[in-house]
Formats: C-alpha cells, sequence, structure tokens
C-alpha cells in the first residue's frame, strides 16, 4: 500500500498542497496535521507508523515535512526500515532511502532542514530583541489596556463576541471586565 504523510507547522496554513500531490502519486490513505516539526511524538505520524506494514511505502513530499532534527529523521527512517516500509522523500527523488548513498543524501537533508528550523529561531529572537529596544510591546496588552479596549468598543455598541474576536481574546475574558 502506498501511504501518504502530509504536515505543516501552525494551524494557520494548510496541508491541502501536499495532500493533492500524495494523490496524485497514488498514495491510498493519508495522514495529515497542523505541528511543528520539531516533536518527533507527532499523533498522526505516529498513527502513521503503526499503521505501515511489510511491503507498504510511506511517501512525504520533503524531508522537512517528516522531521526538523536530524535524529528524528533517522530514527523514523530506521523504524519504518525495521518493519519493512519503504520511505519516499519526494524531494529527494528516486534515491532509496535505505541504501547507503541514499542514507547519506537523506542525513544530509535532515542535517539542512534541521539547520533552517535553528535559524528561522534565531532570526525571530533578534526581531523580538529589536523591537524590544525600540520600545514596542510584546505579547498580550496589559490588563489595563485590554481592559479599556474592551470597555471602549463595547460602549461602541459593539457586540461581545465581536469584541473578543477583534481583541484577540476569550470571550469569558469580555464578559468579565463588562461584569466588574
Amino acid at each position: 500500500m502506498i501511504i501518504g504523510y502530509a504536515r505543516v507547522s501552525t494551524k494557520d496554513q494548510t496541508t491541502e498542497t501536499q495532500t493533492q500531490q500524495l494523490k496524485a502519486l497514488g498514495c491510498e490513505r493519508i495522514y495529515q496535521e497542523a505541528v511543528s516539526g520539531k516533536d518527533a511524538e507527532r499523533k498522526e505520524l505516529k498513527a502513521c507508523m503503526d499503521f505501515c506494514r511489510e511491503g507498504d511505502t510511506l511517501i512525504v513530499m520533503k524531508v522537512d515535512r517528516i522531521a526538523r532534527r536530524t535524529i528524528d529523521a533517522l530514527e523514523i527512517a530506521d523504524k519504518l526500515k525495521a518493519k519493512g516500509v519503504g520511505l519516499k522523500c519526494m524531494d529527494l527523488g528516486d534515491i532509496d532511502i535505505n541504501s547507503d548513498m541514499g542514507r547519506v543524501i537523506y542525513t544530509t537533508i535532515a542535517a539542512f532542514a534541521e539547520m533552517e528550523r535553528k535559524r528561522i529561531l534565531q532570526r525571530s529572537r533578534e526581531g523580538i530583541e529589536r523591537a524590544k529596544a525600540e520600545g514596542k510591546h510584546m505579547g498580550r496588552p496589559s490588563d489595563v489596556e485590554l481592559r479599556d479596549k474592551i470597555l471602549r468598543l463595547h460602549s461602541e455598541g459593539m457586540a461581545k463576541l465581536a469584541i473578543s474576536k477583534a481583541l484577540g481574546c476569550s470571550r469569558t475574558t469580555v464578559y468579565k471586565v463588562l461584569a466588574a
């Protein structure tokens, strides 16, 4: 059986493109999730690997979709190989990941995926530090700021649910502020 696995990093993203590509490659079953690749203990990935049987092939569109850490990528490949399951990463072409050369290339690409993730985190930290140095407020508004915004929007006639959506807070927060 040909099985597919699609992953995006956040709930704001969609696996649609990957799933369409996997279907076009003949995947009969596709597991998908929106979760960071830094965590090897992903629910759908685990279910996918548990489902795979000897003779199956697991397809992912890119190495970084299956893992963002080299050690995780290698462990996943080893577990699948031990079960007699093939692993095909489409960004590597027709390379057999279980061959010696395929393993070297797979490991190298996985290392680059890990490095890319670290660089993204570093750039994010630098951006946050720069914004703080410029005096920009980071994170949620203070309780006083949030309270004032809720009261102002409510006095302007905005509905409670609309206020919570506009401010990115829960309806419970809006109700508590208005009740006080």
